[in-house]
């Protein structure tokens, strides 16, 4: 029976519903009626957005790319379409003390992007939009690569990117973006003009060089997930050339010759050279079938063929590649032949950034290192992005990406296949063999971590990402996130 208080009540629920988002007014209803729990208020901001375990597709949307965080399941998986809807759930969990954690392509090496507690994934925020006269681009945090390949592609444009199509663009521009253009257009965290944040509060900020430009200076470069969530970029962009050269060159034999002539001919390359150079290990039974340390150029010249060519001749000249493909092409459809795939997999990565070119001596040590991988089922790699040039041409200060002083950036990265997961000595004795190769690495002319890249076995990774940056990235985090909301793994 109906009694007159709770008719009362439920009818100012109801009337109080009419003024509010329809979200709120099923969630308060409801809370009026002290009939749910909070995942049931939750679903009243979220509807059909939000995934329990027990909801089909569920499964799948709690995956992360990197399986070595796998049993890490959150209870629940929302997909937020706004700014508010973002607010919203932020509100939830602050109000809940509800861990949870940011995803845009999910593909966090230390497995930030996903939570025991909630997941907030932004990939229904992934609109695009390009003017054609100034070439701005705003763009979803929820986009990924795939999708903004496309829409630069249409508009003629481009800009500092990676190669995986899968990648979010909340977490690369905020960590600093690497890719094959940052010599001439500097990190992709260079060209942001403004974004849009949601932070602890609540809020809905606009950040730029003239609005909440402390905040604007962090998420250049303090990475994602510190100070709130990211909504939406406005970044500048550039032409994209007609034709542009692309090439994957393999060496097998004479690999020490080579690589110090690669490294010293690239270091001295022009800025429209963008190059990443990989040696690869190999195992005992590849070592007694006589193989070698193979060694991988991969890249692309904003120039011709031939041109190209004339730069490589030194190289050439010391030994002859095993394998060449060289080719011309225009800019996006030569983005075909560089990218990589970056499916779900087990893996792990370990960074620093050279002050200087990799010598001969130091060449001599990791190759060898490389030719005693213990062995996975999958690979391992030492990798060396070019840096330099645009990228140094900024101030440490200028933004928060400190690593303005480097010529490149190494991974010592490995993975394993999911066989190898019931071999766990056989995943440890590489893990021992990359963490001996890491040492080797940071022996040299070496400084700091990526923070793109993050790697929970650093202890000091506060200084080794974030540097003289540090104090002032911290004063941010105080001012906009007191009660330390944004709480992650590696969180500042």
């Amino acid at each position: 029976m109906l009694n007159r208080r709770l008719f009362l009540s439920g009818s100012a629920a109801a009337i109080t519903a009419l003024t509010l988002p329809s979200s709120f007014a099923q969630a308060l209803i409801h809370d009026e009626m002290g009939a749910v729990d909070r995942w049931e208020r939750l679903r009243g901001i979220a509807g059909d957005l939000l995934l329990r375990p027990e909801d089909t597709g569920f499964a799948n949307a709690a995956l992360p790319n990197n399986l070595r965080f796998e049993a890490v399941r959150p209870e629940g998986v929302v997909y937020c379409n706004s700014p508010q809807m973002v607010a919203d759930v932020i509100n939830w969990c602050r109000d809940n003390d509800m861990p949870f954690a940011i995803r845009g392509g999910g593909h966090s090496y230390a497995g930030f992007s996903t939570s025991h507690g909630l997941v907030i994934d932004m990939a229904r925020m992934d609109e695009i939009a390009i003017d054609a006269e100034t070439g701005v681009a705003t763009i979803g945090a929820g986009a990924i690569n795939y999708e903004i390949y496309a829409a630069l592609d249409a508009a003629g444009r481009t800009t500092t990117h990676g190669r995986c199509p899968s990648v979010g663009i909340a977490g690369f521009l905020m960590g600093g973006g690497i890719g094959f253009n940052m010599r001439r257009f500097g990190m992709a965290c260079d060209s942001l003009i403004s974004a849009e944040i949601v932070t602890a509060d609540g809020q809905i900020r606009t950040c730029s060089e003239t609005e909440n430009a402390d905040l604007f200076w962090a998420l250049r470069g303090g990475a994602g997930g510190n100070f709130g969530v990211a909504t939406s970029f406005t970044l500048q962009t550039h032409p994209a050339e007609t034709s542009i050269t692309v090439f994957r060159i393999v060496w097998r034999d004479k690999v020490l010759d080579v690589a110090s002539a690669l490294f010293e001919t690239i270091d001295a390359a022009p800025d429209t050279m963008g190059t990443r150079v990989a040696f690869g290990g190999i195992n005992p039974t590849m070592t007694g079938r006589g193989r070698q340390v193979p060694l991988t150029l991969l890249g692309q010249f904003a120039g011709s063929k031939e041109d190209f060519l004339a730069l490589m001749a030194p190289v050439l000249a010391v030994g002859e590649p095993d394998f060449a493909d060289i080719q011309e092409a225009p800019y996006w459809q030569g983005q075909d032949f560089l990218a990589e795939e970056g499916e779900p997999a087990y893996y792990r990565e370990r960074s620093t950034f050279h002050t200087s070119v990799p010598d001969r001596e130091f060449l001599a040590q990791a190759i060898d290192h490389m030719a005693r991988w213990p062995g996975t089922g999958a690979s391992a790699n030492l990798v060396f992005f070019q840096t330099g040039a645009a990228v140094n041409a900024v101030a440490s200060d200028a933004t928060a990406f400190v690593h303005r002083d480097s010529r490149f950036l190494s991974t010592a990265n490995l993975s394993w296949s999911k066989d190898d997961t019931a071999r766990p000595d056989v995943v440890r004795a590489s893990t021992d063999w990359q963490d001996e190769l890491y040492a080797l690495v940071t022996a040299s002319d070496t400084k700091g971590a990526f923070q793109n890249f993050p790697d929970p076995s650093l202890t000091d990774w506060r200084e080794r990402y974030y540097g003289e940056n540090l104090a002032r990235l911290s004063a941010v985090k105080a001012a906009v996130d007191p009660t330390n909301v944004f709480r992650f793994g590696q969180s500042i």
